[in-house]
């Protein structure tokens, strides 16, 4: 299926592919000396990325990281998050805010377009806002206890009441995407759960966009795949050789990712490959291993309201049971040991908590002041791991036989990552103890603290611990309300150490992404950035930024054999 998005781009998809079909066939019978004349295709220019699917690009609905991704490359945000950890404008050129705090006015770009064609003004931009409020899922919950309602104030300027102040408004807003109201209002349901919004588009975005990104939708296939091309009309100039496709496919199989990576035919990988399939990969010609410090901890969530894990004794043997090293020199080589909930790359993040460490002769101590000292075999603990991540069975097994010594029964559970979604909705599904890599939502410690700790976020794959601790609650609330940016810190220092003493989490190790990617031919800025040391951009989704990419069509062809 392909989608119009006017000036005739359907042709240029369509012309293009019949030239891709066309060389296609020209190489496969053509002599060598023929084969050294070949001309690079548009297609030749396509970056292809391996990701979890259904892919939900509706900026109201996706979360995940490879949707995150997609929302950067087909859609605008507000302001835009640098690399080096800078947020600078991006729809907006500027903006002020009320002595109270408790109204944004954003200044909107002129001359931006949306893939029809049309103007974006700030009609879309309040339009966004207040659907994404109204329909409450995605990144929503960033905004809803915060945002009232966003208004128009003349063509180019918006305006955001708040309910209450929110310190750390701008910096989140990279989580925000425009679309194009009148399209979106072309294809709304009716009826539907949204009134007179009826579906508010719902359906139609699943398969279509209504972004002024840098690159719009071709084609999606809810279970396999998503394909993308440049938006020629793109506000910002585009490098010579960026990339002309972006496509997302489904295949994240070991053993087809490594074929792929061989025959060209993918880019750059997900971040769950096994580190024996990216050191295998990372021995295929031209290919390299990109380590990207996304801000993301490895850790064990422990339901905190199911026995025995109910116990803070118990649950800080078990912390005191992993055994930190193996896992940072063996299963994750070269990563780090956390300290405490937040990685150190987040702004706020505490560098002065104690640290749990692998002591037996500790976790004896606490697990005999646990309630359950005594009675270990009437309750055993159950560790679920996603069946995605073969990586995780490791980390299951280690501490599983750490435990053993003690009389810890520790019940191995490989599970698919829906399973884990659904299984975290209740207190009673939830495991004793699911491996999890929660993602960020911007760079401050109370992303992270309110996305993992808060109530609101129990019942969600986020929050496995079900903390659901008052005092907690109403910490985090007044430090994200907290408008003065070092007041805010340090409440957030304090936060992280409750939450340690009451070890709700067993944080295992910092999660780097390893990526295995085509570095023969493709010049990629946040792997470059990660090597010299210049990454501090800890934004779930946003290293798979196309614009920031180029490609050597030549060096391509050369590797492929066609030239």
């Amino acid at each position: 299926m392909f989608l119009t998005n006017g000036k005739g781009r359907k042709w240029f998809v369509l012309i293009s592919i019949i030239a891709l079909i066309l060389s296609l066939a020209t190489a496969c019978g053509t002599s060598r000396e023929e084969a050294e004349e070949y001309t690079p295709t548009p297609e030749d220019y396509t970056v292809t990325v391996t990701g979890s699917f259904p892919l939900y690009t509706d900026p109201a609905v996706g979360s995940n990281a490879i949707e995150a991704s997609a929302l950067f490359n087909l859609y605008d945000p507000l302001v835009f998050p640098a690399l080096d950890g800078e947020i600078k404008p991006h729809l907006a050129t500027e903006w002020e805010v009320s002595p109270d705090g408790m109204q944004y006015t954003f200044h909107i770009r002129k001359g931006v377009k949306f893939h029809d064609g049309t103007e974006l003004t700030a009609e879309d931009v309040a339009f966004s806002m207040n659907r994404l409020l109204t329909i409450g899922e995605g990144f929503a919950y960033l905004y809803t206890d915060y945002i009232d309602n966003a208004e128009v104030v003349d063509d180019y300027t918006v305006q955001f009441n708040m309910k209450k102040t929110f310190g750390p408004l701008v910096p989140s807003l990279v989580r925000f995407y425009v679309l194009n109201k009148d399209l979106v209002m072309e294809h709304i349901e009716k009826p539907g759960p949204y009134g007179d919004m009826g579906d508010y588009g719902k359906k139609w975005l699943l398969a279509n966009d209504a972004g002024s990104g840098p690159y719009e939708m071709v084609e999606m296939k809810m279970e396999e795949s998503m394909l993308a091309q440049k938006f020629q009309d793109y506000w910002q100039d585009f490098e010579e050789n960026t990339p002309e496709f972006f496509k997302v496919i489904s295949w994240c199989d070991p053993v087809t990712v490594r074929t792929l990576m061989a025959q060209r035919e993918l880019t750059i990988t997900d971040e769950w490959q096994s580190i024996e399939n990216i050191n295998n990969m990372d021995q295929i010609e031209g290919v390299d291993v990109a380590m990207l410090s996304a801000g993301a901890i490895g850790s064990i969530d422990l339901n905190t309201k199911k026995p025995p894990t109910d116990d803070v004794h118990f649950r800080k043997a078990l912390a005191y049971l992993m055994d930190y090293k193996t896992v940072t020199t063996n299963i994750y080589p070269g990563a780090n040991q956390p300290v405490g909930p937040v990685a150190p790359v987040y702004n706020g993040h505490n560098p002065d908590l104690m640290q749990y460490e692998f002591n037996k002769e500790k976790a004896l101590e606490e697990l005999k002041k646990s309630k359950y000292y005594g009675k270990l075999d009437q309750y055993p603990v159950t560790l679920a791991w996603s069946a995605d991540v073969p990586d995780e069975e490791k980390i299951s097994l280690l501490l599983q036989a750490n435990a053993k010594e003690l009389g810890i029964n520790i019940e191995i559970q490989k599970t698919p990552f829906v399973t884990l979604i659904q299984q975290a909705q209740s207190i009673e599904t939830t495991p004793n103890a699911t491996i999890m890599y929660p993602g960020d939502s911007y760079n401050e410690a109370g992303s992270v603290l309110a996305l993992r700790y808060h109530s609101n976020t129990s019942g969600t794959f986020t929050q496995f611990e079900w903390l659901l601790n008052d005092d907690i609650d109403a910490a985090i609330e007044e430090a994200l309300s907290t408008v003065d940016k070092e007041e805010r810190y340090a409440k957030y220092y304090k936060i992280q150490e409750d939450i340690v003493e009451m070890c709700p989490t067993i944080w295992v190790f910092e999660f780097d992404e390893r990526r295995a990617y085509q570095a023969a031919y493709v010049s990629w800025l946040a792997a470059d950035y990660a090597e010299q040391g210049k990454l501090n951009c800890p934004i779930m989704g946003r290293f798979i930024y196309l614009p920031e990419m180029k490609i050597d069509a030549d060096k391509k062809a050369e590797l492929m054999g066609k030239k």
